[in-house]
């Protein structure tokens, strides 16, 4: 079985990719405010997992909202970082990306607190299953700490401070805005697991 993960660059699916070590790392940039630095940091740890990197970009800023697409937040949007349908659509192009390199695995960095977005939730990564193995090419798809706190995922991978140092997780900026919800997780679960932010 070959495997691939959607590595965003934070915490979570850093962990995940030194945890399980998949053939393939893939990165999207979507038109999301910090795809640089995200996009560096997923480089970077796909380098010192020894796993293959790949970029795709797809410009689909005109359909995002909140933060993450420095646009007016939706009146449903559960989390101000909210951004339509985003795990979906993210899902729906690293699998056609990973059929054509012979994946039939693909896994997600969701974790227990991601449960806060519909997306985010076992329900989705089922139902997501379900549709990717209805389609030609039967790909698998798992989210395998969906279970597990931010703090409990790093404790499992393992992955060392070289790593984790690289992660980014701001969602409004190329630099630490240290205000949004991603940079305040970021040094908790850092600090929490006695570990630095080199960011």
């Amino acid at each position: 079985m070959k495997s691939a993960l959607l590595l965003s660059g934070g915490l979570d699916s850093a962990a995940i990719a030194w945890w399980k070590r998949p053939e393939l790392a893939i990165f999207i940039n979507y038109g999301q405010r910090p795809a640089l630095a995200e996009g560096r940091a997923a480089e970077a740890v796909a380098a010192a997992c020894g796993i293959e990197f790949l970029t795709i970009t797809i410009d689909c800023s005109i359909l995002g909202a909140g933060q993450m697409a420095g646009r007016e937040q939706l009146s449903l949007a559960p989390t101000p970082e909210w951004w339509p349908f985003r795990n979906q659509l993210l899902v729906t192009i690293a699998a056609a990306a990973a059929l054509r390199r012979d994946v039939d695995h693909l896994m997600i960095g969701t974790i227990a607190e991601d449960a806060a977005n519909g997306d985010g939730t076992r329900a989705f990564v089922e139902a997501m299953d379900v549709l990717l193995q209805s389609q030609e090419g039967v790909l698998r798809f798992s989210a395998p700490a969906i279970d597990m706190t931010a703090p409990e995922l790093l404790q499992r991978s393992g992955a060392p401070q070289e790593v984790l140092g690289w992660c980014h997780s701001c969602f409004v900026s190329d630099i630490p805005c240290m205000k949004c919800r991603g940079c305040a997780k970021q040094l908790k679960v850092l600090e929490y697991t006695g570990r630095r932010w080199a960011g």
